[in-house]
């Protein structure tokens, strides 16, 4: 377990060396984040318009498997520690079968040798996820799941920012709104699971401040339709009852009511993402 976690961490460290910047209006758990919160909600890029139905799909992959990874961190704590046990471990299959559809469809899309290394590099830290995750739940095995997951959705953001760059339109921070809330969920179960570093909490409630911006910054979305501001509505009321849940991580002691809110909360998130990315296209 030591050698993997090892080069969980080489590979992070790889990647952050050759000057990856990961999402420019979005990242989770780095420094990186912490700037681009402060940014504009778009960031303009140019490239070939014809491109860009292929590179939009592309980008929505890329972060679709960040935030798979995610879940499962958080589902595996979940199901570990005997709550929402069934419903975690069910959506944790459904989460991995998903994340193996997204890397066939991110493998035939690579083309550089850069990206296709960082694909490998990937692939050997999901290998050892999915056998961590088939073992006996503990509290060791807890924490490597937990960094194996930072390791590949560092990667699998890296591969986002690729396409990212080559766009050529704006592209609005509202798309990474998933991932954001996927990992403030992490971070919430882990700590009551037992890793309480204080790392954890620095890094949950930042996450909890930054998405607080973001959720108002999408207000100013000027392609917000009717349907759009009533689901940015029903985020931001679902947001302000489990943020104190989040805010009070120390407490704790009611992870099944978070749970049930955040899978709610989630969902309004992929619904407001699907019609933004509509006005994206469009």
């Amino acid at each position: 377990m030591k050698q993997t976690l090892q080069r969980v961490r080489m590979g992070a460290t790889m990647w952050v060396a050759v000057g990856a910047m990961v999402m420019a209006a979005h990242a989770g758990g780095t420094a990186t984040h912490a700037s681009t919160a402060k940014a504009s909600a778009h960031t303009a890029i140019k490239g070939n318009p014809g491109d860009d139905p292929l590179l939009l799909k592309m980008i929505k992959t890329a972060m679709r498997s960040a935030v798979m990874v995610e879940l499962i961190a958080k589902n595996y704590l979940y199901a570990g520690n005997d709550i929402a046990t069934t419903k975690a471990k069910d959506a944790m299959r459904k989460e991995f079968k998903q994340f193996e559809a997204d890397q066939k469809t991110l493998a035939n899309a690579l083309s550089d040798p850069k990206s296709k290394n960082l694909m490998t590099f990937i692939q050997m830290n999901v290998d050892d996820l999915k056998d961590l995750t088939q073992r006996p739940y503990g509290l060791d095995h807890a924490q490597e799941v937990v960094d194996l997951g930072e390791a590949i959705s560092e990667g699998e953001r890296k591969l986002a920012a690729n396409f990212r760059k080559k766009l050529s339109r704006d592209y609005p921070v509202g798309k990474e709104f998933r991932y954001d809330i996927a990992q403030i969920g992490k971070y919430y179960m882990a700590y009551q699971a037992g890793i309480k570093d204080d790392n954890t909490v620095r890094q949950m409630k930042k996450e909890v401040g930054e998405f607080d911006e973001k959720i108002h910054e999408l207000t100013t979305y000027p392609k917000n339709t009717v349907e759009m501001s009533q689901a940015i509505n029903r985020m931001d009321k679902l947001w302000d009852i489990v943020k104190q849940f989040y805010l009070d991580i120390k407490e704790g002691g009611l992870p099944i009511i978070v749970y049930q809110t955040t899978n709610k909360l989630d969902k309004e998130v992929v619904s407001y993402s699907n019609m933004m990315l509509k006005t994206i296209k469009n």
